[in-house]
């Protein structure tokens, strides 16, 4: 057989599995909208979910960059319901179905056309979920002083049946309900809309350690000491909405499986998150400080240079300490995540990714990042103006 013919063989194989993948979303469709006729039966939804990953997975593996694109997008969308165990409304089952006519060569059912939606608002917004009512009117009325709409819900299960109409750049959730932010959290792209992922925000009346523990463990990206000072909590509120609306967040991605890096990077870019690839170890170390993320998945297993000794030249680097390092490896063996934690990693993906897991440990990790950042900025400021204000010199007086 001549090199010509092998190529072209391989050419044909490479078409037959890309026509393949698409046969498998067509079929995907298929059962995704019989199951819809016959409702929203939880096991079949988490079913179907775990064929759509495989699907990414199977079409990024073969360059089909079409079929995994819109296998990501479709995924990362359905997942807070999945994980939720919640039902679309009906305008998020049209979304759902618009998704779909993406996946593999099939249509989706014909739907009515989406309305069209009204500009986004200049205001920021917060939901507050709080039984509350007496809190909810004062704030309500002191953060629009500061430019900021509030939404408010007297409970989780409130806020996720009844989900605002704007997408919400804040949830304030009080310390009764705190039981509920894994929950919130799980639908985090639904509640911010076109905002991307809000920023979660502990209200906590017992600002004990325990209590604390308990806000982060839930999903909080930060906690706020309420004092029954609702101007306080106004202007705290305010605060981290300033912050939040600052650039996406960062994150690198240095994996020499460039087929691999590359799915990451839809996979985040789809959920909001600006992106810089390296398939060379070297390189990202270079690019580091220029690029300053927030997280930095890191492959275990690269041929330049292993991802621990990496990440140890990564901590070594001045503006690294905070730096939350994601390692994804397809090694399963318990001893080496242990290892890979221990040389600096905060947490351990296996591949094959699936789309849920990497969003939710890029966003979670990267918005505490930032949250703690930003504290530290705070506290370097306002040491820096106490000292000013200690070895200021003392005002002449003035004669007569």
């Amino acid at each position: 057989m001549t090199t010509n013919d092998s190529s072209a063989n391989g050419e044909e194989r490479a078409s037959r599995s890309v026509d393949a993948i698409r046969a498998w979303g067509a079929e995907w469709n298929h059962k995704f909208g019989a199951m819809l006729e016959r409702g929203w039966p939880l096991a079949e939804v988490a079913a179907l979910h775990d064929d759509l990953d495989r699907i990414a997975s199977a079409a990024d593996g073969l360059g089909d960059s079409a079929s995994a694109a819109a296998a990501v997008e479709l995924s990362v969308y359905l997942c807070s319901f999945v994980e939720d165990g919640r039902s679309p409304d009906p305008s998020q089952r049209e979304k759902l179905l618009q998704l779909c006519g993406a996946l593999g060569e099939a249509k989706a059912p014909a739907v009515s056309p989406a309305p069209a939606q009204a500009k986004p608002s200049r205001l920021a917004h917060l939901l507050c979920i709080s039984e509350d009512a007496g809190l909810v009117a004062e704030l309500s009325l002191r953060v629009a002083e500061r430019g900021i709409a509030m939404t408010a819900r007297s409970t989780v299960d409130d806020a996720l049946s009844r989900l605002p109409e704007l997408g919400m750049h804040a949830v304030l959730v009080d310390q009764t309900q705190l039981d509920g932010l894994q929950r919130l959290e799980r639908a985090a792209l639904n509640l911010g809309g076109g905002t991307g992922r809000p920023l979660f925000a502990a209200m906590l009346r017992d600002n004990s350690l325990e209590q604390r523990m308990r806000a982060l463990r839930g999903g909080a990206d930060v906690v706020i000491e309420f004092d029954e000072q609702p101007g306080r909590l106004a202007e705290r509120a305010a605060r981290l909405l300033r912050e939040r609306d600052g650039a996406p967040l960062r994150a690198m991605i240095i994996d020499d499986d460039r087929s691999q890096a590359m799915f990451c990077e839809s996979v985040l870019r789809h959920a909001g998150v600006e992106t810089r690839l390296h398939t060379e170890a070297r390189q990202a170390l270079a690019d580091f400080a220029q690029f300053r993320p927030e997280v930095v998945l890191v492959d275990l297993y690269m041929p330049d240079m292993d991802g621990m000794s990496l990440v140890a030249a990564l901590r070594a680097q001045p503006d690294a300490a905070g730096v939350a390092i994601v390692f994804l490896s397809g090694d399963q063996d318990a001893e080496t995540r242990f290892e890979a934690l221990a040389a600096g990693g905060d947490d351990f993906l296996t591949k094959p990714i699936l789309p849920r897991h990497l969003v939710a440990a890029v966003l979670t990790r990267g918005r505490r990042v930032r949250q703690m950042q930003a504290g530290a900025s705070r506290r370097t400021s306002e040491s820096l103006a106490s000292n000013v204000r200690e070895f200021a010199p003392p005002a002449r007086a003035q004669s007569a």
